[in-house]
């Protein structure tokens, strides 16, 4: 595309600051007037400009008079046009000093004045034309830009116009031209075959020359990364390389063996991306920029740093068989539970899945939750239930589930993932009195608010039902968990107020099992937080359950400027809760060790929290004392 050469938009600026002059016309016409000289400056009569709809459409023309005075008055519809301009014994143009309609401007009439413009028509006329071939010789699309040397002009023309790799521009004035060649994959090549403008051939173009410019694309440049890992100097097994440019990767290919090449790279000087899998930490983009040049091989290396990481296999339980696309949540065994939208990491359409790297001070010990998710644009040809990843299998029993522990800068492989096919859980959810309860959210799993719940059939619509699709067929807890503002506690089922006691319900391939519950009023944690070393300390507070690890309430409590430390956590059933609260770090609700606070349903219990005393203690399984809430 024309990149310099004064566009529509530019003329019609240029247009409105040319003051009005009398015109021989009616004083109510608008549009165009101006007279029509040559390069000397004489009139020039009958110069003829034609309105064109398209590059063959003539809409209307008008011509100038003896003294070369013209008027186009404007259309009495708001269309626009592009003007060709034509007189016996001089050079053809578009308006505005352009060779033909591709690269004229686009005019816009005015709708209320009459401007003023002057114009100068020139004798001499040339062309130019070829035909472009890729680097095997073979014709190709192109589009190809000459430039004036000694006076600015700009023109284009497209191969795909006449077809087979040709081109042609005519009414070109006589002049010095150097010529480019381009393509969205290859960028620009100037002609003959070089890369910069500075080293383009000056054609020169007399009158009545009809010059033939054949060009070839040269041949693309090539990258080539060797990758190993930085701590053992051995290459990697599957490097992955990307060339990045300003709208995304301009290419990418993976390797084998520490080795991998990108043909068909554009010349110029690219950011680079580097990676190898789960296993290690990626270069997302270099701090430098690595020229490539056509026809040349730019060779790079790269050290990537290990981290932790596994991998496994996903296999239909029933054949074997690989399965893509099924995902894993990453769920730590206590002090937590999942959210609906954590990061997830997914098998591969054979069936292979990694997950990493991670840094050797973020290695705690995993459970893995693996769900197909929901596509409705494109539905699995078959649907798998969700599972806690065993090491033989599914259970709907997060306690059965794998304990995955990571090793530093290591890779290790874990047990096989077998999938089964998915049953559906639904059921009714009431309050004490028997009233249905909608909106309240119901999951297979102990739910953590902090990254977004599940919405749609998971909830509960306006007659309290709900539904839960896609559990593997296993025995399964269901969490009811009401908003913070419902006053209902959270529980599970059983109407129990912790996972262990939950009453687990086997669900059937292609059945449907049904689990009802009633909710009662939630207990409420009140209490206030002080940190000596900050007064005005934020923050926020969660509870959990003392037997199970998991959230325990509808809400976390926030305390911030201006509430002296002061925090509600609403939605308990009766039970025994551990108590976090963050400012500037984790801290646990006790003296010397983390202590237990007695929840009861419908009451309020009140503790008060100092910061200087359990801060970076998590709780130690049998070493809790229970005490009674201090008031």
């Amino acid at each position: 595309m024309r990149s310099m050469r004064a566009t529509g938009a530019a003329l019609l600026a240029a247009l409105a600051i040319v003051p009005l002059t009398p015109a021989p016309a009616a004083a109510d016409t608008v549009g165009y007037t101006g007279v029509v000289r040559d390069s000397d400056g004489t009139p020039v009569a009958n110069a003829c400009f034609a309105l064109h709809t398209s590059p063959t459409a003539v809409a209307a023309e008008y011509c100038s008079n003896a003294e070369g005075r013209y008027t186009i008055p404007s259309p009495a519809d708001t269309s626009s046009y592009k003007f060709r301009m034509h007189a016996e014994g001089f050079r053809t143009e578009w308006w505005y000093n352009a060779p033909d309609h591709l690269n004229a401007d686009t005019v816009w009439f005015p709708r209320d004045e009459l401007v003023e413009r002057d114009v100068t028509l020139s004798r001499g006329s040339a062309g130019i034309s070829g035909r472009i071939t890729d680097e095997y010789g073979a014709a190709t699309d192109a589009t190809i830009t000459i430039y004036g040397e000694d006076f600015y002009y700009e023109a284009i023309a497209y191969t795909w116009d006449l077809g087979a790799g040709r081109y042609a521009l005519n009414n070109l004035p006589p002049g010095r031209y150097r010529i480019s060649i381009s393509d969205n994959v290859r960028g620009y090549q100037w002609v003959p075959q070089k890369e910069t403008r500075d080293e383009a051939t000056v054609f020169t173009l007399a009158d009545g020359d009809a010059l033939v410019v054949d060009e070839s694309f040269l041949p693309m440049g090539t990258v080539e990364a060797r990758v190993t890992d930085a701590v053992t100097g051995m290459p990697v097994r599957r490097p992955c390389l990307s060339v990045l440019w300003t709208g995304g990767n301009d290419a990418d290919a993976c390797g084998t063996d520490g080795l991998v090449r990108i043909p068909q790279v554009r010349p110029g000087s690219w950011k680079l991306a580097v990676s190898a899998g789960a296993s290690y930490f990626s270069i997302d983009e270099t701090e430098d920029y690595y020229p490539v040049t056509r026809g040349q091989v730019t060779r790079v290396s790269f050290q990537l740093r290990p981290g932790a990481a596994f991998a496994t296999a996903v296999q239909d339980a029933a054949t074997g068989q690989p399965v893509g696309g099924i995902c894993v949540h990453l769920v730590r065994p206590k002090w937590g539970g999942q959210s609906a939208h954590m990061r997830q990491y997914c098998s591969s359409e054979d069936g292979h899945l990694e997950v990493g790297p991670f840094e050797d001070n973020e290695l705690p010990v995993w459970q893995l939750y693996a769900f197909q998710p929901t596509n409705p644009y494109q539905p699995p040809v078959k649907r798998y239930g969700d599972q806690w990843v065993t090491a033989n299998g599914g259970s709907g029993d997060q306690r059965e589930a794998l304990s995955v522990t990571l090793k530093a800068r290591e890779t290790i492989t874990i047990p096989t993932i077998r999938v089964d096919p998915p049953g559906t859980i639904t059921g009714t959810i009431r309050n004490a009195s028997g009233a249905v309860v909608p909106g309240v959210c119901a999951y297979p799993f102990a739910f953590h608010p902090g990254q977004g719940a599940i919405f749609g059939t998971n909830c509960a619509n306006a007659e309290g039902r709900y539904t839960i699709d896609d559990l593997g067929p296993y025995r399964w807890p269901i969490e009811f968990a009401p908003s913070a503002n419902s006053g209902y506690a959270w529980q599970w089922s059983g109407d129990v107020a912790d996972r262990f006691a939950a009453t687990r319900t086997l669900v059937a391939p292609g059945g449907t099992a049904t689990v009802d519950a009633k909710l009662v009023n939630g207990g409420v944690l009140a209490g206030k937080v002080t940190d000596p070393a900050n007064p005005t300390a934020t923050g926020y507070v969660w509870t959990y359950n003392a037997r199970t690890g998991d959230i325990a309430s509808a809400s976390y409590g926030y305390f911030g400027n201006g509430s002296g430390g002061a925090f509600t956590v609403r939605g308990h059933r009766t039970q025994d809760v551990y108590v976090e609260y963050w400012v500037d770090k984790e801290c646990w609700y006790g003296i010397r060790n983390a202590t237990t606070v007695a929840m009861k349903a419908g009451a309020t219990t009140t503790i008060a929290a100092d910061t200087t005393r359990t801060c970076g203690r998590a709780p130690v399984t049998g070493s809790q004392t229970r005490t009674s809430a201090p008031s």
